[in-house]
């Protein structure tokens, strides 16, 4: 006669296991830090596809956890990183949809450092759209308030945080000089922030990104000064972190003899 109590307890065994591995919370910051990384690489590389393979774990883990900061801010960042694959004038519909659903997860973030990052790219987002806007005067009025008060609010929560000094600067750098903005001023908080990724040491907990697109930026606000050779050498260190950082090959070097384009 074969005795089942073997099997029997291989079972029970086999199904504890799995019950306490169902039972351990997942681990959010570590999805969201993969996630984020992954996310970045795609938009610079304007790989739509990979963006869309980057954000499947993330929507797993927010299904499980649909509150916590760094998957929602995460997923907003996903968002903001897919409006800028829809730049075609036949994109602006998608692009702002894609700007709206960002927004809509980013004020939903609670808890530093967190809350304050979302709040610096709401701000920003706002003022994109703004610009998408039909009328922008009106659209100007309703949402410049509201995006000044969350980068404000960002930068006194962060101050010593990249990107949002990159938010900060990219504000300096499209506002009109009789309403206070300022290339050179953007150039210095931009080249603050380049320093900062730049800086060794053990990152900060929170978000990560940014570094590429600084110096993305840094170039522009160098050529909006007329220092191209200052411009074109950012867009180059920006090619060394991502060689196929598309806006930078496809756009911004190319514009080394044209008036500087904005993303």
């Amino acid at each position: 006669m074969i005795t089942r109590f073997p099997l029997l307890s291989f079972v029970l065994l086999s199904a504890a296991i799995l019950s306490s591995a169902l039972s351990e919370p997942i681990n959010t910051d570590k999805i969201a830090a993969d996630a984020e990384s992954s996310i970045e690489r795609a938009g610079l590389r304007a790989d739509g596809a990979a963006l869309a393979t980057a954000v499947k774990p993330l929507e797993a883990a927010l299904a499980a956890a649909p509150d916590q900061p760094a998957l929602l801010y995460t997923r907003g960042f996903a968002y903001y990183v897919s409006s800028g694959l829809h730049r075609g004038p036949k994109d602006l519909a998608a692009r702002e949809q894609c700007l709206r659903d960002a927004v809509s997860l980013l004020e939903r973030v609670k808890g530093n450092p967190w809350e304050a990052e979302a709040a610096a790219m709401h701000g920003s987002i706002l003022g994109e759209l703004i610009a998408l806007s039909k009328d922008p005067a009106n659209a100007g009025a309703t949402l410049g308030p509201q995006s000044g008060r969350l980068v404000a609010q960002a930068a006194a929560a962060a101050p010593t945080s990249p990107r949002v000094l990159v938010f900060r600067a990219r504000s300096l750098l499209f506002t009109p000089k009789e309403y206070g903005g300022d290339p050179v001023e953007a150039a210095a908080m931009l080249q603050q922030a380049v320093d900062r990724f730049a800086a060794p040491g053990t990152p900060p907990p929170g978000p990560a990104w940014g570094y590429a697109d600084a110096l993305a930026w840094l170039g522009i606000a160098r050529q909006q000064t007329g220092d191209l050779a200052a411009a074109r050498a950012a867009w180059l260190q920006a090619l060394a972190i991502e060689p196929n950082f598309a806006w930078v090959k496809f756009a911004l070097l190319p514009s080394l003899a044209k008036p500087p384009p904005m993303r």
